[in-house]
């Protein structure tokens, strides 16, 4: 039978990277502290830095009934979009309140929907607990997740350019599968760019 680490392995390689520009907070915190992680995670949706994730999975949710509708009465589907922006406006609203700068405050990352990996100037022990907030950009949804520094997974020009890697270990799977469409539509972007240059070159 496949213990815990191999699943967790196998589990890591099914998400891929990307490099990307995001916005990050993140905190060292103790063990204590790391311990109440699902109970904080479970409270987020009260918060207003999380209230734009809950209302993107909320649209991911109810989409494919809006298209359904869009196909049969295109203007009450008008409607719902307009109040669905209306919406998603009061949210952004809500976030730019809740993170003071930190969209501005952005870094170029490596990302995937297990883990994280950046420049750190400072450098980090290993297996320490953080807690991160990361922005999605530009759909500008908040996430908080929970992970630890993981030195194993750093290759050696990252250790040698500074570069720190945490493994998620608490994330709520609704953000969790926010972040693997993020990633998704990223990937998709940089190819039709790439295809694009391409063109151009033949053209």
């Amino acid at each position: 039978m496949t213990d815990k680490k191999e699943q967790s392995e196998s589990e890591r390689r099914r998400f891929f990277r990307i490099d990307d520009e995001v916005g990050l907070e993140y905190k060292l915190i103790s063990e204590e502290e790391y311990k109440t992680a699902p109970e904080e995670l479970e409270q987020i949706k009260q918060t207003a830095f999380s209230l734009s994730a809950e209302f993107a999975t909320l649209n991911n949710e109810y989409n494919p009934t809006l298209n359904s509708i869009r196909n049969s009465q295109p203007e009450i589907a008008q409607y719902l979009d307009l109040l669905n922006r209306k919406i998603d406006s009061i949210s952004a609203q809500f976030l730019e309140e809740e993170i003071e700068g930190l969209e501005e405050n952005t870094r170029m990352v490596n990302l995937s929907a297990s883990g994280i990996a950046f420049k750190c100037e400072q450098g980090l022990p290993d297996n320490q607990p953080v807690k991160l907030r990361v922005i999605l950009l530009p759909e500008k949804i908040g996430v908080i997740i929970f992970g630890r520094v993981q030195d194993r997974l750093r290759s050696a020009e990252q250790k040698k350019n500074g570069i720190v890697c945490i493994d998620f270990e608490h994330i709520r799977y609704d953000d969790q599968e926010l972040m693997i469409k993020h990633n998704l539509n990223k990937q998709m972007q940089l190819l039709r760019q790439r295809n694009e240059e391409e063109q151009d070159k033949k053209d």
